[in-house]
């Protein structure tokens, strides 16, 4: 049904714009906080300012917030006019001006603690954001302009709830200024947490089986929200899908987290009706249970395994990812010589992915390489680049498991050119690997410089699973290229459906050490 209808704000709040606010270290500031003393009445902040040594290519900066803030961050976007905003899961909205000296941001506040538990954010105008919500798709506007919010209208609040801590609604514009609508990825419950004894919805016992499950309609499910806020059912077999997007292509990406149905944490290419694996979702599926009595974890291993539509690419548990959100593409060119490329957060590691994707024989697979993973903290929940394309801000939060952290954190491309391996690309009898500096000529032509392996993960209702089968793969030949920016490697033992982790044992020509030496690529299809 459509579900435009207004919510009374219980009160207006708006902070002082000036930094009057008094602000204390806590257990959720920065690991680089150095001192703090009273000056004048206000409690002020002393930080560690992110400079970055000679010939690194990124910074990380560690920007303040006001101290009556639990600084959890659900969303992050920019206004036209370049001022960043911040959607926090039990605030409300902040909104800024960028500065250099990240503790001199001077935030004011848009909007009150009146939504419940933020997950998403589109920037319409400064006067206008679309909030995702655990329980709501909310417009959020400043009617009468003077910088405060005073009308939130709900698009849509047509999926159910529970009561439980897991069920996040991450939102993704569909088409430019979400012309065409809103993608939302809706998570499942945890066995952790309760179910309450009123939920909104529809209710199936059945679905509420399992680790993570389905007990309210559309948990598990990416659905798309028209403009009039009809919802309709995209594709279902999500576990944790805190992270989705849509590329400069029109692709929809989404994140899912390593558990139950989920040897690792995948990021998945999302098509109509797709199936990705995790079952208690497909409890909402009509031609699904129509066929098995109504309970999707009675379904035969092989049948479901069938079914599903496996990870363009899987990001190995432990050493390079343990629970991904937001991904987000660089379209401006201007963030390092990686344009084009999507990066990836972490809730649960104080890392950054980059991602290298290609089609294969009709479909999206590739390989996925630590970004930063130095002087970040855990958390990163949401990205933003910023309107210039050098920066990308990472909003963070604590959501039960990992390490504590929360705040906001700013990434600034140098200017030096960082020497890394580029892109990795599956060919007939191996892979091409392009790099951002020519290799050293000497240890770029020896195979020995480049140790790989195969294996894959177990699907199943096993929470995570090791790596299965490892096998080491022995290059039999490299060819460096004349400007030693390319490096061909024939390898014998290619499989599908396997992922083959690339080790590189490399300088560039000028003496650098690779940044970032591990690479793992997806084989979903072989060439032919």
């Amino acid at each position: 049904m459509n579900n435009n209808h207004p919510i009374e704000p219980p009160y207006r709040h708006a902070a002082p714009a000036e930094t009057t606010m008094p602000y204390r270290t806590t257990s959720t500031a920065s690991p680089f906080v150095a001192a703090s003393w009273r000056r004048g009445g206000s409690l002020l902040l002393s930080l560690f300012l992110g400079v970055a040594s000679a010939g690194e290519a990124y910074k990380v900066d560690t920007i303040t917030f006001p101290h009556h803030i639990a600084p959890e961050v659900g969303g992050l976007g920019f206004t036209p006019e370049g001022e960043i905003v911040v959607a926090m899961r039990r605030y409300g909205i902040l909104i800024a001006k960028p500065e250099q000296d990240p503790t001199k941001f001077a935030w004011r506040s848009f909007s009150d603690d009146i939504l419940h538990n933020t997950c998403g954010l589109q920037v319409v105008s400064k006067g206008e954001m679309i909030i995702s919500t655990m329980d709501d798709l909310v417009r959020v506007k400043d009617t009468d302009g003077d910088g405060i919010a005073d009308s939130y209208q709900v698009i849509c609040d047509d999926w159910g709830i529970t009561g439980n801590y897991h069920e996040t609604n991450m939102l993704a514009p569909d088409g430019a200024n979400a012309k065409n609508g809103w993608w939302l990825a809706i998570g499942t419950a945890s066995h952790n947490g309760p179910v309450f004894s009123n939920i909104r919805g529809t209710y199936s016992a059945i679905g509420q089986r399992g680790r993570n499950f389905s007990g309210a309609n559309w948990k598990g499910w990416v659905v798309h929200i028209s403009p009039d806020g009809k919802l309709e059912p995209y594709a279902k077999g999500f576990r944790a899908n805190n992270g989705i997007c849509v590329g400069p292509d029109g692709k929809i990406w989404v994140t899912d987290n390593q558990g139950d149905w989920r040897g690792t944490s995948p990021l998945y290419h999302v098509t109509k009706d797709g199936f990705y694996g995790h079952p208690s979702s497909l409890v909402w599926d009509k031609n699904f249970t129509s066929d098995v009595d109504n309970d999707p974890l009675k379904h035969p291993l092989a049948k479901l395994n069938a079914m599903r539509t496996p990870a363009a690419v899987e990001l190995p548990q432990g050493f390079m990812c343990n629970s991904p959100t937001e991904p987000i593409f660089d379209t401006k060119g201007k963030f390092g010589p990686f344009a084009g490329q999507m990066f990836v957060g972490d809730v649960a590691g104080g890392r950054i992915l980059r991602v290298m994707l290609e089609e294969v024989d009709g479909v999206m697979q590739g390989a996925c390489v630590k970004f930063v993973d130095k002087d970040l903290r855990a958390g990163n929940n949401r990205l933003v680049f910023s309107p210039d394309g050098t920066q990308l801000y990472t909003g963070q939060t604590m959501r039960g498991w990992g390490t504590p952290a929360e705040g906001l954190q700013r990434i600034t491309f140098t200017g030096e050119i960082p020497f890394d391996a580029k892109t990795m690309s599956l060919t007939k009898d191996g892979f091409v690997v392009t790099f951002t500096k020519p290799v050293d000529p000497v240890g770029g032509a020896r195979p020995g410089s480049y140790k790989l392996k195969r294996f894959y993960y177990r699907y199943g209702p096993q929470y995570g699973s090791p790596q299965m089968e490892e096998t080491e793969l022995k290059p039999s030949a490299v060819t460096l290229s004349a400007d030693g920016l390319t490096a061909t490697i024939v390898v014998d033992g290619l499989q599908a459906n396997r992922i083959v982790q690339l080790d590189l044992d490399l300088n560039a020509a000028d003496g650098t050490r690779i940044r970032q030496p591990v690479l793992c690529y997806t084989v979903n299809r072989l060439r032919k």
